[in-house]
């Protein structure tokens, strides 16, 4: 039988293999690997399930994917604002928007959660499956790094269309993780996997920039040591040449794809006023856990002298530099730096495999059931019956003015509702009260810097706030009362607003007598 010349022939170090497939762990029985295995699972479910659903990037989505369900069209310009109604506007994650509406009308706030934690948790599962292909990996190492991974990426797990980019830059280490070691058909799995991200999160722009590196790489490392590509690596280029031509495969178009994607990169609001994007900082929770999390695995590279692979050293260089710049990449740093986890855990592929001891089955046993336990415990349908202490509401209460919002939909006005709020009341008013069109939200990219600069002297009542109000003819302000004390006491001061609700979180105030000029 004729042998495959790529078999046969000297393989860079991007092939190394991991010894144990991944299977391992399991073997149908009850073993202490499958526990660990299941661990981090259960832990990101958990956490989820526990959390509040935020307004800032929440309720306006769900508002957009209604329209879309109820008109059949994907929105193009602005419908929310007063300032940029009519504005041309690339609304990307239109795919995400109509899931996330449809599961709250089949379900409710506890069916939204529920499904998140069990996108959240399968994003992980992924990246647990890709750290078991790394050397020397067994299903404790995998666990670990995968907790490692999900410690830097938990300030990042609301409930949002990011979720979708969590389960698609799992599904992208995955498979790159497998073609590595063991080649097959999973590569063309890529181009499905891209056609669906561009229409679901913006993330797809840092999977293109794992895939590229990847790409790079690998042929430069071939073409320096044989001077030719072998097969598997020209499968990865000509799937990933497959998956860049399905980011055309979007309402846009090729042209609407690309558009995104500069604009994304090249919007100075996005970058400059989104603190998403901001950089990381050891003073807060996700800047404090993301150096926290490379100094164990610096010190696991220099105590083990786990090697790592050249694509591995790039990508942690690239997407770690990048985390430092904006906060928001560090999730997408944690998944791709995983299986280098796994292999520093490990110790390589020649460090020593420890004796099979025998199974405590029983033991094994009450520790899932225990695990078990706390995960259907956890589950959102069962917080109204909890203690006090679990019973958190669904929603961040001091951000989703749900009473307030009723009492604005039904004010009357000389004129149209021209209210002035901050961008997390005008998510939540986008989906509770559509008919009034507020100030400003969280569409950072679709304000000019004028405008948010306007925004902030406002929400601060910094000299000229009252006539930048005249400015846009706002008539209203609704207004929180814990974060913007400043703006309630000046409007209290001018004697030209008057309170017209209250309660524990947010005030309503309109104006009466004359406009001030602008």
């Amino acid at each position: 039988m004729p042998t495959d010349p790529d078999a046969t022939s000297a393989r860079p170090p991007e092939h190394v293999v991991a010894v144990l497939p991944p299977a391992a762990g399991w073997r149908g029985r009850l073993t202490l690997d499958a526990i660990w295995l299941i661990l981090p699972l259960a832990m990101a479910f958990i956490f989820v399930t526990n959390t509040q659903i935020h307004p800032a990037d929440f309720w306006w989505h769900v508002r957009t994917g209604q329209i879309i369900v109820a008109t059949g069209q994907i929105p193009t310009t602005d419908l929310f604002t007063f300032t940029r109604a009519g504005q041309l506007w690339t609304n990307q994650g239109w795919l995400m928007q109509v899931f996330l509406y449809l599961v709250l009308q089949a379900g409710g706030l506890p069916l939204v959660i529920f499904v998140h934690a069990l996108i959240i948790a399968a994003g992980y599962l992924l990246i647990e499956r890709a750290c078991l292909y790394a050397p020397g990996a067994r299903p404790r190492a995998a666990a670990l790094a995968t907790i490692g991974a999900m410690a830097i990426g938990v300030v990042n797990w609301g409930a949002r269309p990011q979720g979708a980019s969590f389960i698609c830059f799992g599904a992208l280490i995955y498979i790159l993780a497998r073609h590595r070691a063991a080649g097959g058909p999973i590569i063309w799995a890529l181009p499905p996997l891209f056609a669906v991200w561009i229409n679901a999160h913006g993330g797809f722009v840092f999977g293109l920039g794992v895939l590229a590196i990847t790409c790079a790489v690998q042929v430069v490392a071939e073409w320096t040591a044989a001077r030719r590509i072998d097969r598997r690596t020209g499968a990865l280029l000509a799937a990933s040449a497959l998956a860049l031509l399905a980011l055309s495969l979007n309402p846009g178009g090729p042209v609407g794809a690309g558009r995104y994607v500069i604009g994304f990169l090249t919007s100075n609001t996005t970058l400059n006023r989104n603190i998403e994007f901001q950089a990381l900082s050891i003073r807060e929770a996700d800047g404090a856990i993301f150096f926290a999390v490379m100094i164990v695995f610096l010190l696991l590279l220099w105590r083990r002298r786990a090697p790592l692979s050249a694509g591995q050293t790039f990508l942690l260089i690239v997407f770690g530099l990048a985390s430092l710049y904006a906060r928001r990449i560090a999730p997408w740093f944690g998944m791709t730096a995983a299986p280098a986890f796994a292999a520093a855990l490990a110790g390589g592929p020649a460090a020593p495999v420890r004796a099979s001891r025998p199974q405590k089955t029983r033991l094994n046993a009450l520790i899932l059931g225990l695990i078990a336990v706390l995960v259907i415990s956890r589950l959102p349908w069962l917080r109204p019956y909890l203690p006090a202490t679990l019973n958190r509401p669904y929603v961040v209460q001091e951000y989703t003015p749900s009473q307030a919002a009723a009492t604005l939909c039904g004010m009357a006005a000389p004129g149209p509702l021209r209210p002035f709020t901050n961008i997390y009341y005008a998510s939540y008013l986008a989906w509770a009260c559509p008919a009034v069109p507020t100030f400003m939200d969280t569409r950072f990219e679709l304000y000019p810097t004028a405008m948010w600069q306007d925004y902030i002297r406002i929400i601060n009542a910094q000299f000229g706030w009252e006539e930048r109000l005249a400015h846009y003819d706002v008539n209203v302000l609704f207004v929180q009362k814990e974060s913007e004390k400043e703006l309630i006491a000046a409007a209290q001061a001018s004697g030209r607003w008057q309170t017209t609700y209250e309660d524990q979180f947010a005030i309503i105030m309109q104006r009466v007598g004359g406009r001030v000029a602008p």
